[in-house]
């Protein structure tokens, strides 16, 4: 009977690591960057997504190796782009790119041309965020991101 328990647990764990692998997970948001789209305490489904099936205007989770915990922040380039962040907002490619979601504009300025295979992250909260403007390594590697939360515009 024990043998038969520890089967079934066996084929339970088995499953859990496959459905958060392909399907998605819960996830919780930790900080205010990205208020009020997301609050603080939130728990929210992540669907599973590698990190090429991401897009500009996601939200999205990220296993970040620089500040060793999980983060969700907001995609706004991928590679190849280049960007231009200030007081007027986000520039894309020379084109201005409108942020419906973004609360409170502030924070640091800054210009990147974004590396194949790496994208920037910014906190909807800019004026509360940390992100991609302040980290020691401004691109995240689009292989750290582990899911995408079904929210917010793109």
């Amino acid at each position: 009977m024990n043998g038969q328990w520890f089967a079934i647990l066996g084929i339970a764990a088995i499953a859990a690591l496959l459905f958060r692998r392909h399907v998605g997970f819960v996830t919780r948001v930790h900080a205010h960057s990205m208020w009020p789209t997301l609050r603080p305490g939130q728990f929210l489904f992540a669907r599973a997504v590698h990190g090429r099936q991401i897009r500009r205007g996601d939200i999205a989770v990220v296993q970040s190796a620089e500040l060793g915990r999980t983060i969700v922040k907001r995609v706004v380039g991928l590679p190849g782009d280049r960007l231009r962040l200030d007081a007027r907002g986000l520039v894309r490619n020379g084109v201005q790119v409108a942020e419906p979601y973004v609360s409170r504009a502030g924070g640091r300025s800054g210009a990147w041309q974004v590396p194949e295979g790496h994208c920037v992250l910014l906190g909807d909260n800019r004026a509360a965020s940390s992100d991609s403007r302040s980290w020691r390594q401004p691109f995240a590697p689009l292989d750290s991101i582990v899911g995408r939360i079904n929210r917010g515009t793109h």
